[in-house]
């Protein structure tokens, strides 16, 4: 019998013994580490594998080759048990080999599935007005199983998942209704760019910032994570969520708050995942968004705004055996901006998204995959607004191609093999429109941006994981266990030119010039592993217990990461769930901290209203210091050592209200230490002076949400939240001040209140039919206004750091469209087509949603807003199954 607790215990001991040797150090850890754990993956599979090897051969003579699958569906309500009649039954082959079978139950609730092929099935049963209902089952040559299933009312309890094998104890808040959106709901709903980054504001908990970040539970999306089919999906240099999906490859995505569950690590904020949709079985073609919109200026066309069409085709290349699909998005946008003058208000953007898929069906047992996601884009004037006209603004481009493959096997006693590998290459560049002095005055930036940059970066990734078949002690177990092998570097290079603030006169106030070009590059390798049981004690229980182990060359050289998340659903009708949890997370060690020294000095000259200058220029060398203070003359560290680490605690209680109504309250606290922060420190006259980065920084972000979920009719649904939240930290957190593009001026670190703070917002979106079988899909977004700071002509903060706010948010989206039946009929898949025709409107009241303030104190303007997006409408035809 495999003893998993054992394994683990051993294997342990023995990387502590290596540990002790001392003569290898972390390497020999570090290599013996991930050398044991893929020993204990190929020796659990020899152990589960071996069954299925004596089972094969020749049968007896005469012994049935096929099976059977037969049972009874019944529901029970007060202490009635009835049958049900009428109830479809679906029967898929694990992995899905062909199309699945189903039936109808008879006047006696029963069904029979005759002439099956030995390996695993999946059983499951949607009902409405009943939980949906899954049952794995493993069938042998000439079995005769019997499978009786019962259907309980819908209501609110702890439950149990199935995908891929796969239980989900509901202690994470990104359940359904809220966190989770399908495909229907993001194609849905009306977006900005036909991407899933541009549908995550709609959920609660994710903000996007004034300069068109993400921002989850408090974090900047370079601190959270983006996984894609189970794989890291992000920028490998900053973190950011720069690698596109398009969203008709999209299946679901959810957003993790409090993700719980040890699989899920390098990161300290929040948690995406994209789960893509897979090839389907018979051919099919679609096309959307093939009319482009029109850009008019003054009454006259001034050609076209906006083009994003987008072509999706898939089918079998080897019925039952090789599927494929693939998703092409071009993208041509060109957004005005209010305050800058016509022509040279607009932003553009140019690129296209292709992502493929391939699915093998090696046997009824394993499936292969592959994908390959390729995104070229270029963005022209990319952060323009009324304080930034274009010769002052950045273009940034960006290429690249991440590549996928997955294997992955059932054995026969239910238990879960997996092995995905991703490579991943991005390229981007930065640049400003010319060589010019940058020049920052009190209404706004004039010149040239004064830096340009250019990074090539690759990521490797390796995640073997294995789960156990369901255990029975005390309730029911799904244990699981895998490993995370994480390689990332970059090369580059970096320059400036210098710099020039000026006073309201015009005069010279100050000059920052620096050195030549830098070149720059980084390297990580992260290796981590975790232990994971998914427990239901009974129906009222359900615990999520776990830790991970992880490592760093570069970062924390180990950090341990225990989870424990716990569902109660009290009384009989199982209506209420308490949910509450805890977890340590680490984040990576960004790679622009880990080549922080890699960065053109600055040297700073002051002078007075006649135009001389105030002492020498002081230069400022860029240095990792860690917790020291470097003018003090001690010994800096060569290396950061070390990344950020957050707590995160909650607690929530979910109500069925009734039949048609879910509402929910929750709190998050979430707490992060260890936070890379850049500061300034100057010495005395002739010494030297330091941009230092820090890893003494910390945020801190406390969430009170309360949602209600509305279903009605058929499909229909609505949701809204409120959520009141508060978030404090360092203002000078590494991302804020190099991503995505380098700040020309670096104030003194404060810890204060943060750019992404939003105290009070309501989100509500909805899917509603409407007369003559129309439909309609609103989003609204109220929120706070953004906080800005006061500053003065060198650009010192006046007043409290972002103690002032812009006015109140303010944004209503919708979509209106009909379906239409194409006159044809696949005869194959009997299957109707469709086209989908409509109209959506972004920013439907034109409300004025200020994205810039004159913020200094010597403008004659200060404290006017200015600048805002205008509406955007356009036409919508679909080709739809």
């Amino acid at each position: 019998m495999f003893d998993p607790i054992g394994l683990i215990n051993s294997y342990s001991t023995a990387t502590h013994r290596i540990s002790q040797r001392g003569a290898s150090g972390s390497c020999s850890l570090r290599i013996a580490r991930i050398w044991s754990l893929l020993l204990i993956f190929a020796f659990v599979a020899s152990l589960e594998a071996l069954p299925a090897f004596a089972q094969q051969g020749p049968t007896a003579s005469g012994a049935a080759t096929t099976a059977t699958i037969s049972g009874t569906i019944t529901t029970k309500q007060a202490d009635t048990v009835s049958v049900l009649g009428g109830v479809t039954v679906t029967l898929t082959a694990q992995p899905p080999a062909d199309k699945p079978l189903s039936m109808d139950t008879d006047d006696s609730g029963k069904f029979e599935f005759k002439g099956l092929q030995a390996g695993a099935y999946t059983i499951s049963i949607t009902q409405q007005g009943f939980k949906f209902v899954t049952k794995a089952v493993t069938l042998t040559g000439g079995q005769e199983a019997v499978e009786n299933l019962r259907l309980d009312l819908e209501t609110l309890s702890t439950s149990v998942e199935v995908h891929e094998q796969t239980l989900t104890m509901e202690t994470e808040s990104a359940t359904p209704p809220t966190e989770t959106i399908t495909q229907r709901q993001v194609l849905a709903l009306p977006t900005t760019q036909e991407k899933v980054r541009e549908v995550l504001p709609v959920t609660p908990g994710v903000v996007k910032t004034l300069d068109a970040k993400l921002s989850f539970k408090g974090a900047d999306e370079t601190q959270s994570l983006l996984m894609v089919n189970s794989t890291w999906t992000i920028d490998p240099v900053t973190g950011s969520f720069s690698v596109p999906v398009p969203t008709d490859a999209v299946r679901t995505f959810a957003v993790f708050k409090t993700p719980y569950d040890a699989s899920f690590g390098g990161f300290t904020g929040g948690l995406t995942t994209i789960d893509t949709k897979p090839p389907p079985e018979l051919w099919e073609f679609r096309l959307k968004n093939i009319i482009p919109s029109v850009l008019g200026k003054n009454g006259k066309i001034s050609g076209i705004k906006e083009s994003v069409p987008t072509a999706t085709l898939g089918g079998p290349l080897m019925k039952g055996k090789l599927l494929f699909s693939e998703v092409f998005q071009y993208e041509m946008r060109k957004q005005t901006v209010r305050g800058l003058p016509w022509p040279h208000d607009i932003s553009k953007r140019q690129g296209f998204n292709s992502f493929t898929t391939l699915d093998a069906i090696v046997s009824p047992k394993q499936t292969v995959s592959a994908t390959l996601n390729v995104f070229p884009l270029r963005h022209q004037f990319v952060d323009i607004n009324a304080l930034v006209p274009q010769p002052a603004s950045n273009d940034l481009n960006q290429k690249g191609q991440a590549v996928t493959l997955s294997d992955k096997y059932v054995f026969d006693s239910g238990s879960f093999f997996s092995v995905l590998g991703q490579y991943t290459q991005f390229g981007s560049d930065a640049r400003g429109q010319g060589p010019a002095d940058m020049l920052i005055t009190p209404e706004g930036w004039g010149g040239n941006f004064f830096n340009q940059w250019s990074r090539k970066g690759r990521e490797f990734q390796v995640l073997p994981s294995y789960q156990l078949a369901e255990k029975h002690w005390y309730g029911r177990h799904l244990l699981s266990m895998g490993m995370d092998v994480n390689y990332r570097s970059y090369t580059g290079q970096t320059s400036s030119h210098p710099l020039q603030i000026l006073r309201q006169d015009g005069s010279l106030a100050e000059t920052i010039t620096f050195n030549g070009q830098i070149l720059q590059s980084a390297t990580d390798t992260a290796v981590a592993e975790y232990l994971q049981d998914h427990w239901i004690l009974d129906s009222h229980w359900a615990l999520n217990l776990g830790a991970r182990v992880s490592s760093e060359t570069t970062g924390r050289s180990m950090a341990f990461s225990p989870r424990a998340g716990v569902a109660y659903a009290p009384g009989k009708d199982g209506r209420t769930v308490i949910r509450a949890g805890a977890g340590l997370f680490y984040s990576l060690m960004p790679l622009l901290a880990a080549d922080f020294s890699q960065n053109p000095a600055r040297a700073i000259t002051l002078f007075d209203t006649l135009g001389q200058p105030i002492g020498p220029p002081v230069t400022f060398n860029y240095a990792y210091v860690g917790s020291q203070n470097p003018l003090s003359g001690v010994p800096l560290p060569q290396h950061p050592g070390t990344a950020p680490k957050n707590l995160t605690w909650n607690v929530e209680v979910e109500r069925q209200v009734r039949k048609n109504v879910i509402a929910r309250v929750s709190y998050i606290d979430s707490h992060t230490t260890n936070v890379f922060t850049v500061n300034p420190f100057q010495g005395a006259v002739g010494a030297p002076s330091f941009i230092g980065l820090t890893n003494q920084g910390s945020a801190h972000y406390h969430e009170v949400e309360t949602t209600v979920h509305f279903t009605f009719r058929k499909r229909d649904e609505a949701n809204a939240s409120y959520i009141w939240s508060r978030s404090r930290g360092d203002l000078n957190n590494l991302p804020s001040v190099m991503i995505p593009f380098a700040e020309p001026v670096i104030l003194p670190n404060v810890h204060g209140i943060l750019p992404n703070d939003v105290p009070n917002r309501f989100v509500a979106w909805g899917i509603i039919s409407m007369p003559w079988k129309l439909t309609l899909s609103p989003v609204t977004d109220v929120h706070t206004g953004y906080a800005y700071s006061n500053i003065d002509v060198l650009q010192n903060y006046v007043g409290a750091p972002n103690g002032q706010r812009f006015a109140t948010y303010f944004s209503l989206d919708g979509k209106l469209y009909r379906e239409f039946r194409i006159p044809f009929v696949d005869s194959k898949s009997n299957k109707g087509r469709r086209m989908r025709l409509g109209v959506y409107m972004l920013n439907v009241t034109n409300h004025g949603n200020f994205i810039a303030v004159f913020n200094n104190v010597t403008a004659p303007n200060f404290g006017q807003f200015a600048g805002f997006n205008f509406r955007t409408e356009g036409v919508i035809i679909d080709f739809v199954d």
